[in-house]
């Protein structure tokens, strides 16, 4: 018994497994730029961020525990900067068809609400170039990584 508690309490208490919360963890990249879509129309939707919340949970590991904390600091770091560069710049380095699922993430999360805002589609399109799936770069024509 006093083993078993004690794996669980060592397993809490990895930091492999815990989430930066920094400009450099990848998972933070991802959920700030999934952020910004539901940010860009000026309208907070429960939808986009139910679909938001199941992304998080389904392809970025973020525990139920973890979800409501890893929400704020996402926010938190989505006001700070608007600029999509930096996101972009760290979850270039993805193979091309994980870059793909983000790009249909963001996707879906702009048409979870029932709506594709002109900014949404500005933004996803902002967000194909910068991360080289806009039909223009060498990554984008059919080759896969």
């Amino acid at each position: 018994m006093y083993a078993s508690v004690k794996h669980l309490l060592d397993k809490l208490g990895e930091p492999a497994e815990s989430i930066k919360f920094t400009r450099e963890d990848v998972r933070t990249a991802v959920a700030v730029l999934y952020y910004r879509v539901i940010l860009v129309d000026g309208r907070i939707r429960s939808q986009e961020l139910q679909h938001f919340r199941d992304l998080l949970a389904r392809t970025l590991d973020v525990s139920e525990d973890e979800l409501m904390h890893f929400e704020q600091e996402v926010l938190r770091i989505a006001k700070e900067d608007s600029s999509l560069f930096p996101l972009t710049s760290l979850i270039r380095k993805l193979p091309v068809s994980r870059r793909r699922e983000i790009l249909e993430d963001m996707k879906a999360i702009s048409l979870s609400d029932q709506e594709f805002h002109e900014f949404e589609i500005n933004m996803v399109a902002r967000a194909a170039e910068l991360l080289g799936l806009d039909g223009k770069g060498e990554e984008s024509g059919g080759l896969s990584s």
